[in-house]
């Protein structure tokens, strides 16, 4: 009987070491404005609002001007509002200061930080992004609109890759289907503070427009204009080679010059809010002198934790569409989504 119960507490104590614990080793300060004390394991800082991982609470979000001090054993990617950026760990500064703890020690406020990331890790724990879906029905001439959107981004040291996606999809009794959808890869690479360089790549198909597809592959410079805890701006210049294919017309590849303007505000008062507009044209190089415009605008509000609504808007423009075809669509969607 007593060796039964050897096997049994050997057996459960093999267990228990090859199980992974329950709770993992928090050892991150952060020390509020109120004089709050939380022991955490800091995940990111991102847009005005700390997220940080508690055993007794789990995932938390602090508004980062609610923040006294921080300290942490971790190393971290910190970001700066000039866009410089500077690795080490958190050594505990004076009020609403910071210690970064390096390959030498500077002290930082914390309200020149807008971005922190910790370094290390795998794939999974350096990915943020969203997804979103909507549906709408109008009962008159039975029209649906199925609406989906994602983006996925990646961080290291020195490149910033993102993934995005939307699509739409619409049906009524009284017309055929209508379908647009849009893939867009964008890469960049830091070089130096607030310049990148970034390649793309776009596929684009749009019914409604008589688009069958447009694929382009592009490479230019960014500039970040503006960056804070509110907001942030930037400004991108390139060249992309473009191929079309429209209903009933040949193939035509163009050479074209590309201009975009991005702008985003956002704020957090226990819950995030946030409005982005963007803006992309594209100048043709050979041909027909032709212009397109891509215009977005996006409002993004929490409900509870990581799930969010958000109203998106869009216009697509060709000056120049093949005959008989329409220069232009827009649509305006509501969904519901989750972020992480």
């Amino acid at each position: 009987m007593q060796r039964s119960h050897v096997r049994v507490a050997l057996a459960l104590a093999f267990l228990a070491a090859g199980a992974p614990p329950a709770f993992a080793a928090k050892t991150d300060i952060v020390e509020l404005i109120n004089g709050d004390r939380i022991t955490c394991e800091i995940k990111k800082l991102d847009r005005g609002k700390l997220t940080v991982k508690t055993d007794g609470l789990g995932t938390i979000s602090i508004e980062w001007d609610d923040i006294q001090h921080i300290a942490s054993p971790s190393s971290f990617n910190v970001e700066l509002a000039t866009g410089e950026r500077t690795f080490g760990s958190f050594g505990r500064g004076d009020a609403r200061t910071v210690d970064i703890i390096g390959t030498r020690t500077e002290r930082l406020s914390l309200d020149d930080i807008v971005r922190l990331a910790p370094l290390g890790g795998n794939l999974w724990q350096r990915l943020d992004g969203s997804i979103s879906a909507g549906f709408s029905f109008t009962e008159a001439n039975s029209q649906t609109q199925w609406t989906f959107d994602t983006t996925v981004s990646y961080r290291s040291r020195r490149w910033l890759t993102q993934v995005s996606g939307d699509s739409l999809l619409t049906t009524s009794e009284d017309t055929d289907r209508q379908t647009r959808n849009n893939l867009t890869v964008q890469s960049q690479r830091y070089i130096r503070p607030r310049w990148s360089a970034l390649g793309f790549l776009q596929f684009q198909q749009n019914e409604e427009l008589s688009l069958n597809l447009r694929a382009l592959v592009g490479a230019g410079a960014a500039r970040s204009l503006a960056q804070s805890n509110r907001t942030m701006a930037s400004l991108i210049g390139g060249v992309a080679f473009t191929n079309e294919q429209y209903v009933g017309d040949e193939d035509e590849r163009i050479a074209e010059a590309v201009a975009a303007v991005s702008w985003e505000w956002f704020t957090f008062d226990g819950r995030s809010t946030s409005l982005s507009t963007s803006a992309q044209t594209f100048y043709a190089l050979n041909g027909d002198s032709r212009v397109r415009a891509e215009l977005n605008a996006s409002f993004k509000s929490d409900i509870v934790g990581d799930l969010y609504w958000s109203v998106n808007a869009f216009e697509s423009y060709n000056s120049r569409p093949p005959t008989d075809q329409k220069s232009s669509d827009f649509g305006v969607s509501a969904t519901m989504g989750w972020s992480f």
